[in-house]
């Protein structure tokens, strides 16, 4: 028996390999989109749609930016809204937007803290600007335009 796709699964966020210097790394090899190279688990483990908008909203990075043009000071504030995403979702038992249950059977709360997934019209907690809606790479993209703008490279 064996499990296919494992072994190319990045590392956990709240591991020790999860280093500044891992992720730089990591980010300065790829040439896509932050959003898709997050959501593809192969640099980081865990984070789906509703999490990398969040992840993208607290370090005040566009979705479509492209991985390897983040400055150092940018991969860093990254990295820290990673692991305090995936810390407050587990701290909230994770988002129950459609049919998510825990072990237990129970609804988490996550969606209760969101700031951008969902909220497309409503204003930004951080600057009242809008939040906005998108297809990037097929997925729902929420973020707030005055917040996370696109660098032009």
């Amino acid at each position: 028996f064996q499990v296919t796709g494992l072994k190319n699964l990045g590392v956990e966020a709240n591991s020790p390999e999860f280093s500044l210097d891992y992720f730089e790394k990591g980010l300065k090899k790829r040439s896509m989109n932050i959003k898709s190279l997050l959501m593809s688990q192969t640099l980081v483990a865990g984070l789906g749609n509703i999490y990398v908008d969040e992840v993208l909203w607290l370090a005040k990075i566009h979705p479509s930016e492209i991985a390897r043009h983040l400055s150092p000071h940018k991969v860093a504030e990254l990295r820290r809204a990673v692991i305090h995403i995936l810390a407050e979702g587990v701290k909230y038992g994770g988002s129950t937007i459609r049919s998510y249950k825990n072990a237990l059977g129970l609804d988490g709360t996550m969606q209760d803290h969101l700031q951008v997934y969902g909220k497309t019209g409503q204003p930004c907690a951080r600057c009242g600007g809008a939040i906005e809606k998108f297809k990037l790479s097929g997925r729902g993209t929420h973020f707030c335009p005055k917040c996370q703008k696109l660098k032009k490279i």
